[in-house]
């Protein structure tokens, strides 16, 4: 099959014929073509997703009303799209004006075949208004359903559990087994040993989102010195590095942001223990090295009676 064109549905595969449908903006529709495009490449079907589908109608809204800027989609990314995964990564496109699904598909197919024949490609969302299409996708994605049709039976997109953290879980403003969770993943793919939470490390953290608050601002330069008191404490931490920021609240988003910006420090084997805190928004990320070895005993834990804990 060639970019420029899309067969038409069998009605008795399960697609609709086109003329059950609306011309324009029918997410169903075209995501039953997309997944037969991807199927024709040996592509595993992609879903619609809740999320994706807001912000693409974000992104859609805006530039149809002439107020689009080059940073809303990194934005919308950190607040809505980060949150889904610690390792999701995400794109799109506005393209228009088309009169129809079927105009538009084979041009969104052309214009970013790449992205949507990507074998790892794991959802879409879709916004159409007047003709100008905006289509979000995601791949890396934390939770999908558990059974994914090439064509699927209505238009509903997928929406994830509540992310919200178990009782008992959050230390220090940040659910803590969902945060080793995914940075330990993180480690993992590259073979080291996931990091074990250091007391000391924690609560200088926890000391320095107060201070941050107080001020008002996020700050990497004190005025608590946190190598200073760390060792004053006498604890046996052969180096340390600390970051901080502010914005972040979710577990996963903080983690993204880590990998995306610090990530040497974040896989660098001479690092084994971690303190973390968050208070409104505000975060502190100790890492330090020991001069002897220590191993968590669960990469991934479930709740906090599973998290590793050294001194």
């Amino acid at each position: 099959m060639s970019l420029s064109s899309v067969s038409q549905p069998a009605a008795e595969s399960g697609t609709p014929p086109m003329s059950s449908f609306s011309k324009q903006g029918n997410s169903q529709y075209i995501l039953c073509q997309l997944n037969r495009d991807r199927q024709a490449r040996y592509q595993s079907p992609v879903f619609l997703h809740s999320t994706l589908n807001q912000v693409a109608q974000t992104l859609g809204q805006r530039y149809a009303s002439g107020n689009f800027e080059s940073s809303l989609f990194n934005d919308l990314y950190n607040a809505q799209i980060a949150p889904l995964g610690s390792s999701v990564t995400s794109s799109y496109k506005i393209l228009g004006t088309f009169d129809s699904d079927w105009d538009y598909i084979p041009e969104i197919e052309k214009t970013i075949y790449n992205a949507l024949f990507a074998r790892n490609l794991d959802a879409i969302g879709i916004y159409q208004a007047q003709g100008v299409y905006t289509i979000v996708l995601a791949s890396g994605l934390q939770f999908k359903p558990q059974n994914i049709d090439v064509c699927p039976n209505s238009s509903t997109p997928y929406t994830p559990p509540d992310g919200s953290s178990a009782p008992g879980s959050v230390v220090n403003g940040v659910d803590l087994p969902r945060f080793l969770c995914s940075i330990n993943r993180e480690r993992q793919k590259t073979g080291l040993n996931a990091f074990v939470v250091h007391t000391a490390l924690a609560n200088e953290a926890q000391e320095q989102v107060k201070v941050m608050k107080s001020i008002g601002h996020y700050t990497v330069d004190g005025p608590r010195n946190v190598d200073d008191e760390i060792y004053a404490q006498r604890v046996n931490v052969k180096q340390l590095y600390w970051m901080a920021g502010d914005r972040y609240r979710n577990s996963d988003s903080l983690v993204n942001i880590l990998i995306a910006t610090y990530s040497k420090i974040v896989l660098d084997p001479n690092y084994q223990v971690i303190g973390v805190a968050q208070l409104d928004g505000y975060w502190s990320v100790i890492f330090g090295g020991l001069y002897r070895n220590v191993n968590s005993g669960n990469t991934c834990p479930l709740t906090i009676d599973d998290v590793t804990y050294t001194s």
